[in-house]
């Protein structure tokens, strides 16, 4: 079963150089689509709802902040890759996590693989702070379940929160979600994300939003007065979620902390390959910050500052750092669950791999029939009828080759792109489709200057009829 759903009447099929192939999700703030860029690899779309491009403050901010996510160190997190937030239809482009979010992965989490859910999370967390980046939208809904461990996706670019209980901005967020100060109109930074891990790790373990409610109100109530039970969660693991969940914003740890936390909890298994890091018992110290003195903080206060999109302050990312990303991505790493996502590639590539051996010789002709080659030289999908011989291969390959009404034939508008063989066979039949093309276009032109010429003949032998 495939994440992502088919493109409806209203999605584009094409931003920028992806092609588009299907929806991930949607919510107030825009659409998440599953794309692919010239060269075949798989992306994340996330389309805006708005037009910032028409507000230069903000369109400057998101570019700001864009540019602060690629900086972010690749462990646990989702690349950002790419951004464009001039157009009618502001974009940002984010590496793919094939696998469902934490929401959709239809299970609880406990014993070891809570741990390491909790661990890939606060290592995300901590590579956001360590590069500047807030993340402000920390949900069950962006943290994908993946086949390498939980990796958390969706930052760079959620609206600014200030005084958000007057804000419009709030209706762009999942309340249950938020700290208490987003709703109390104080600064929104560091703390508020870490609020967000308790809620997740606590969600992970139930299936439930621990702050649910009939109405904002009542939410808003209890994130402001009630504490969740934290009573599902392993003995381990309750002190940092009520850390985290604490009401007051400086009494939370920061993310850097929760992560030396749950990988210094006696009964974490063994990590794997940590050949290239530090030993774990080493950390706290090797974390260790210089204070104003040059003197160390003992490693518990995160480099920089809170401002959104701001670097780090310390400069180049510390080996300390990397260390310590690379040892929570590896305990986050053992964490699975059920997968089912597979690229629309590898779709077309098994639905070819079950042809017969005649209905392979015949499938490249029959696929060039559905491929046209832009002006640009890049190849874009065609709707075309086909002959009966050709149906029957056309079949097999079910969604991704589509019968409209009036008995054409259309690919998805991604397959070009995203199927390495098909890309194949349009380079190596590129001369052809291109001379067909300009045949097909020059064709209306031949007809009507024939039905000219046609026509000035039989006007000419009418008038030389009556002449005579």
């Amino acid at each position: 079963m495939r994440v992502a759903r088919e493109l409806g009447a209203g999605d584009p099929w094409r931003l920028g150089g992806y092609r588009l192939a299907g929806r991930l999700g949607a919510g107030a703030r825009g659409t998440v689509y599953e794309g692919y860029d010239a060269g075949g690899r798989r992306v994340a779309v996330s389309v805006m709802h708005g037009r910032p491009a028409a507000d230069p403050e903000l369109r400057a901010r998101l570019g700001r902040e864009a540019e602060a996510a690629r900086r972010v160190a690749p462990f646990c997190t989702a690349s950002v890759l790419d951004a464009d937030f001039d157009g009618p239809r502001p974009y940002l482009v984010s590496e793919y996590v094939a696998g469902p979010s934490l929401r959709r992965a239809g299970r609880v989490f406990g014993g070891d693989d809570l741990r390491g859910l909790a661990t890939a999370v606060a290592t995300a967390l901590t590579a956001l702070h360590d590069a500047g980046v807030i993340h402000r939208d920390l949900t069950p809904d962006n943290v994908i379940v993946g086949r390498d461990g939980p990796r958390v996706t969706g930052f760079g670019v959620a609206p600014g929160l200030g005084s958000a209980l007057a804000s419009p901005a709030l209706k762009s967020y999942a309340p249950s979600y938020l700290a208490p100060e987003v709703f109390t109109g104080g600064r929104v930074g560091r703390p508020a994300d870490v609020f967000a891990w308790g809620a997740v790790v606590l969600y992970a373990a139930t299936g439930k939003d621990a702050f649910a409610a009939g109405s904002l109100g009542a939410v808003m109530h209890h994130v402001l007065s009630l504490d969740p039970d934290l009573d599902p969660l392993p003995r381990s693991l309750r002190p940092l979620a009520r850390a985290a969940l604490a009401k007051d914003a400086a009494a939370r740890p920061a993310a850097r902390d929760l992560l030396l936390d749950l990988l210094a909890l006696p009964d974490l298994p063994a990590l794997p390959s940590l050949s290239a890091s530090p030993p774990l018992q080493a950390l706290p110290s090797l974390l260790a910050v210089p204070g104003p003195s040059g003197a160390p903080t003992g490693g518990r206060t995160c480099p920089g500052p809170d401002a959104p999109g701001t670097p780090a302050a310390t400069g180049p990312r510390e080996p300390e750092i990397v260390a310590l990303l690379r040892a929570g991505a590896e305990a986050g790493a053992r964490v699975r669950t059920a997968c089912d996502d597979p690229a629309l590639g590898d779709l077309a590539e098994a639905a070819y791999a079950a042809l017969g051996p005649e209905a392979r010789e015949r499938a490249p002709a029959v696929f060039l029939r559905l491929v046209a080659v832009a002006a640009g030289g890049e190849p874009v999908a065609r709707e075309v009828r086909v002959p009966p011989a050709a149906e029957s291969v056309l079949d097999a390959f079910g969604g991704l080759v589509v019968r409209r009404p009036g008995g054409t034939w259309a690919l998805s508008p991604a397959l070009p792109y995203a199927w390495p063989r098909l890309r194949g066979w349009i380079e190596a039949g590129r001369v052809r489709l291109v001379a067909r093309d300009r045949f097909a276009r020059l064709l209306p032109v031949l007809l009507a200057v024939s039905a000219v010429l046609v026509m000035a003949l039989v006007a000419a032998a009418i008038v030389a009829g009556r002449t005579v």
